[in-house]
């Protein structure tokens, strides 16, 4: 079986309705939410406003942030390998009655069928370890309009500690992803007019391990980000070894 097919077959066993409560298990939108904030702070300043912005926003997962596009009157085009992916999309759009400005395409993201300079925003969450990110970066240029940018938020496999929990907690390590690495992101950088890499998380994903219990969870997470925060602060070389990378790049 190849790697694109595995990972099909997977995410659409795993965005089926009966799934749901593995896939809250594994939402880690609440402890990723400084990524997310800084990078639709960040295309709100560029932009000025996303209404009627052309957004492509590749593997949507549960479609929040295609939620968020939507709400914030862009033009958004979603696309996944897997069908299940898109009707959870699509059933959290029509809940919020955003379904008007937004287009759910079954499309493998190795293999892009858009026209040149289409989109101003290229919305890329947790997806590129599952792909030939070369490929998938080079059509990408291709097709933002000058000025666009491509947003990739990517975990990155550098921090030891990250590699041992996902050993143990992941369900992930099964599709065998390709993480980038911290010097991948600069190769990327080397093809746009501008990038902003930010990085987050140094161990602070260590409270994950108390989410049962939120109590624990909250405080142990608050804890230990300002903890990491402060460390970041005195040792800057320790960037490139924490966890979640929010690369901004500028065509």
């Amino acid at each position: 079986m190849n790697k694109e097919k595995n990972v099909m077959e997977y995410y659409d066993k795993y965005w089926l309705d009966v799934n749901k409560d593995k896939q809250e298990k594994s939402d880690l939108r609440d402890y990723e939410e400084e990524a997310r904030e800084y990078v639709f702070d960040f295309l709100k300043k560029h932009f000025i406003s996303l209404r009627n912005k052309n957004v492509l926003e590749i593997g949507p997962g549960r479609g929040y942030d295609v939620l968020e596009f939507a709400k914030n009157n862009a033009k958004v085009i979603a696309i996944d390998i897997s069908k299940n992916s898109l009707n959870s999309t699509n059933e959290l759009l029509k809940t919020n009655k955003l379904s008007k400005n937004v287009r759910l395409i079954e499309m493998d993201a190795n293999n892009l069928k858009f026209k040149k300079n289409q989109f101003d925003i290229i919305f890329i969450l947790s997806t590129l370890m599952h792909l030939n990110h070369s490929k998938v970066i080079k059509k990408c240029i291709e097709i933002l309009k000058n000025n666009g940018v491509l947003v990739s938020i990517e975990p990155i496999n550098e921090n030891i500690l990250i590699k041992i929990y996902r050993k143990i907690f992941s369900d992930f390590e099964k599709l065998n992803p390709n993480y980038l690495k911290y010097k991948d992101l600069i190769s990327i950088s080397k093809f746009f007019n501008k990038s902003y890499i930010k990085v987050f998380y140094l161990f602070s994903f260590l409270s994950l391990i108390f989410r049962e219990n939120k109590f624990l969870y909250k405080i142990s997470s608050k804890f230990l980000k300002i903890l990491e925060k402060s460390l970041l602060k005195i040792f800057p070389s320790l960037e490139k070894k924490c966890w979640l990378s929010a690369s901004i790049f500028i065509k």
